[in-house]
C-alpha cells in the first residue's frame, strides 16, 4: 500500500507528548516495515533516520505561516499522490478522498473548555468533526476511548486502544551530576509536564506546602515544563506561598537534562486532573523512582503498585509520601514492582500494532 503519514510534529525542536508520540511511532514503524511504501509530508526536511529507507519519500510542503498548514497545504499537496490511505499521529485530518486513520489523544477540551485558547479550541474542534469521517481512531487509552464514543457517537469498533511505549535506551545514561549543578539541585520532588491549570498544579503546591508545614524544607519542589493555560495563576500562587524559595521552575528543559534530573529525584508527583494517556508516568518507572500520582482512571490502566495512588492530596498523600521517602525497604519493593509493567509499553509494541491496523484497511 501507499501510506501518507502527517510528519509535521516530528520537526518541532521542545518536543512534549503529542511531538515525542509522532516521532516514535513514526520511526520505529519505518524500521519494521518494508512492505508498505510510506510518503512522509512534512514543511522541513526530515532527518536521515527518517528518509534512509528506499520504501520512503519525504515530501516537503513548505507554508509561510505558523497555523492551518494540515487543513490548507497538506490538504492540496496530498492530492497529486495516489495514496491507499492517510495517517494522522495528530489531532486533525487533511481533506482528501483517500482512507485515513488518525491518533486521538485526550478530550482534555470538553472537560476543560475554558482551560484552552480561542485558537487551540477552534483547531481540536474542527479536527473532532472529521473523526467521524476517520476510517479507524487510534487511543492510547480505553478511558480516551470511551470519551470518543461518548461525545462525538462514534461506533466503538472504529476505536482502537494502542498504548504509547517508552524509549529503554534513552534512559540508560551515564549520570551527570553537572545537570544536577546547573540547576543547583540536591534533594527534592520533580514534577514533570505542562505547567497549566487541568494539571493540578496549584493543588501540587497546596501538597508541597502542608508537607513543609509538618516535616520542614528538605525536600524542593521542582517544575519541569512548557507554559500553558492558566501559568499566571500558578506563578502568583507560589509567589504568594511562604515557601517560595524552594519551589524551582525549571520550564522546559532538554531530554538528556529532564532525564538526568529526574532519575536523581526523591519522589515524582503528579496530581493532574486528566490526562489522556500518562507518559511522564512511565519516564518516571524507567528512571526507578519513586511515584505519587492522583486516583484517575487513565493512570489506573498503567497498572502501578496501589500505594502510588492518592485521592487526598493532603493527609493520604503526605502519609504515602513520608512512607516512601524513610521505608527505604519499601521504596525499593514499589520501585521494582512498578518497573515490571514496562513490557507490556515499547515504542516497537506500538508501531507492530500500528501497522496492523495499516493493513486491515484496504482499498
Amino acid at each position: 500500500m501507499n501510506i501518507g503519514i502527517d510528519c509535521s510534529r516530528i520537526e518541532i525542536k521542545e518536543k512534549t507528548g503529542t511531538e515525542w508520540y509522532s516521532y516514535y511511532v513514526v520511526k520505529n514503524i519505518l524500521n519494521i516495515d518494508r512492505e508498505n511504501q510510506y510518503f512522509l509530508f512534512s514543511r522541513e526536511k526530515l532527518s536521515e533516520e527518517f528518509t534512509k529507507f528506499e520504501n520512503v519519500e519525504n515530501v516537503i510542503l513548505n507554508w509561510p505561516i505558523k497555523k492551518f498548514w494540515t487543513i490548507i497545504k497538506l490538504s492540496s499537496g496530498i492530492k497529486k499522490y495516489n495514496l491507499d490511505l492517510f495517517f494522522s499521529p495528530a489531532h486533525n485530518l487533511p481533506a482528501c478522498k483517500f482512507k485515513k486513520i488518525i491518533t486521538w489523544h485526550d478530550l482534555g477540551y470538553e472537560y476543560y473548555p475554558k482551560y484552552y485558547s480561542k485558537l487551540q479550541l477552534l483547531s481540536l474542534k474542527l479536527g473532532a468533526k472529521k473523526l467521524k469521517k476517520a476510517d479507524i481512531i487510534i487511543s492510547p487509552s480505553e478511558f480516551t476511548k470511551k470519551d470518543i464514543v461518548k461525545f462525538y457517537k462514534i461506533d466503538e469498533n472504529k476505536v482502537k486502544v494502542i498504548e504509547h511505549g517508552i524509549d529503554f535506551e534513552k534512559y540508560n545514561i551515564i549520570e551527570d551530576r553537572g545537570v544536577l549543578e546547573k540547576f543547583n539541585l540536591k534533594k527534592y520532588f520533580v514534577y514533570i509536564g505542562r505547567l497549566e491549570t487541568k494539571k493540578n498544579i496549584v493543588g501540587l503546591i497546596d501538597f508541597y506546602e502542608n508537607y513543609c508545614n509538618e516535616f520542614g524544607t528538605d525536600y524542593e519542589l521542582v517544575l519541569i515544563g512548557k507554559f500553558g493555560y492558566g501559568y499566571d495563576k500558578i506563578k502568583l500562587r507560589i509567589d504568594n506561598s511562604r515557601f517560595k524559595d524552594n519551589i524551582k521552575i525549571l520550564g522546559y528543559v532538554n531530554e538528556e537534562e529532564k532525564i538526568q534530573i529526574l532519575k536523581n529525584c526523591s519522589l515524582y508527583l503528579n496530581f493532574s486532573n486528566f490526562e489522556g494517556f500518562g507518559m511522564t508516568i512511565l519516564e518516571a518507572v524507567i528512571s526507578k523512582v519513586p511515584l505519587l500520582i492522583s486516583d484517575i482512571e487513565v493512570f489506573r490502566e498503567i497498572g502501578l503498585d496501589e500505594n502510588c495512588y492518592t485521592q487526598d492530596f493532603s493527609k493520604d498523600a503526605i502519609k504515602k509520601a513520608m512512607k516512601i521517602l524513610v521505608d527505604k525497604e519499601f521504596r525499593n519493593y514499589l520501585v521494582e514492582k512498578n518497573y515490571q509493567i514496562l513490557d507490556n509499553y515499547t515504542w516497537e509494541n506500538t508501531a507492530r500494532k500500528t501497522i496492523e491496523v495499516f493493513n486491515s484497511i484496504k482499498k
